[in-house]
C-alpha cells in the first residue's frame, strides 16, 4: 500500500508538474524528508544527548568494568539525570525504514507500479541502468561518510575507525549495483539528511541549549 502511494506521488510530480522522472524522484525524496522531520528531530536530539554524556559513560564503564550490574545501574542513573534515552533513536529509525523501503521498491521495479522509466534519463544517467555509474557510487559513499561522522556516537576504537570507512564503501558499492533511479534517491536522501541534521543541530538543539544556559544565568 505504501509503495502504491509513493508511486502515485511520483507519477503526480511527473505528469501534473511536468518534471522529468529524475527530478520527480528528488521532489519525492524532499517530501519524504519533510513528512519525517519530526521523527528526524527526535532521533538527532537523542544522538546529540548521547554525544554530550559520552565522557561520563566512558568513566563509568572503566570504573565498573568488573561489576556489570553496578555499571548498568550507574549508566541508568546518568541517562535519567540527563534525560537521555539510549534507545530514543531506534523507533524513529524503524518508522523511517517502514516508509523508505517501499520507496526503494518502487524505484527498483517501477514497471510493477505502471511507471515507465524507458528512456528516462537524469543528467545523462538512464534511471533503469545498473552497474554503470561510478560517479554516483562515489558521491553516495562520500555523502554516507559525512553523514556517518555527523551521527556517530561511540568510542574512538580501532573497530569504530574501520567501520567509518567500511560502511561508506559498502553504501557506494550498493548504489553502484542498484538502478540509477535508486542511486539518485539515495544520494538525494543522504545530502538532504546532512543538511537536515545541520539545521536541527544549529537552530533547534543548539538554540535550545543556549536558552537553557541563559535561564540558568
Amino acid at each position: 500500500m505504501i509503495s502504491s502511494i509513493m508511486a502515485n506521488i511520483l507519477t503526480f510530480f511527473h505528469e501534473t508538474l511536468g518534471v522529468g522522472w529524475g527530478m520527480a524522484i528528488i521532489l519525492l525524496t524532499i517530501l519524504v524528508k519533510v513528512v519525517l522531520f519530526p521523527l528526524s528531530l527526535s532521533q538527532i536530539r537523542s544522538l546529540e544527548g548521547m554525544k554530550k554524556i559520552q565522557p561520563e559513560i566512558k568513566k563509568i564503564q572503566e570504573k565498573y568494568k568488573n561489576n556489570p550490574e553496578e555499571q548498568q545501574r550507574k549508566l541508568m542513573e546518568l541517562y535519567q539525570k540527563n534525560k537521555v534515552n539510549p534507545l530514543g533513536g531506534c523507533l524513529p529509525l524503524i518508522l523511517q525504514l517502514l516508509i523508505l523501503l517501499p520507496l526503494i521498491r518502487v524505484l527498483s521495479s517501477p514497471e510493477n507500479f505502471n511507471i515507465d522509466f524507458t528512456n528516462a534519463y537524469f543528467l545523462t544517467m538512464n534511471l533503469t541502468q545498473k552497474n554503470s555509474y561510478w560517479l554516483l557510487a562515489v558521491i553516495s559513499g562520500a555523502t554516507s561518510y559525512i553523514q556517518q561522522k555527523m551521527t556517530m556516537v561511540g568510542t574512538d576504537s580501532s573497530q569504530t575507525a574501520v567501520m567509518n570507512y567500511i560502511m561508506p564503501v559498502f553504501m557506494g558499492w550498493i548504489t553502484y549495483t542498484l538502478t540509477a533511479g535508486v542511486g539518485i534517491y539515495w544520494v538525494a536522501s543522504t545530502v538532504l539528511g546532512i543538511i537536515q541534521q545541520w539545521v536541527i543541530t544549529k537552530f533547534f538543539i543548539q538554540k535550545q541549549s543556549d536558552t537553557v544556559v541563559e535561564s540558568e544565568n
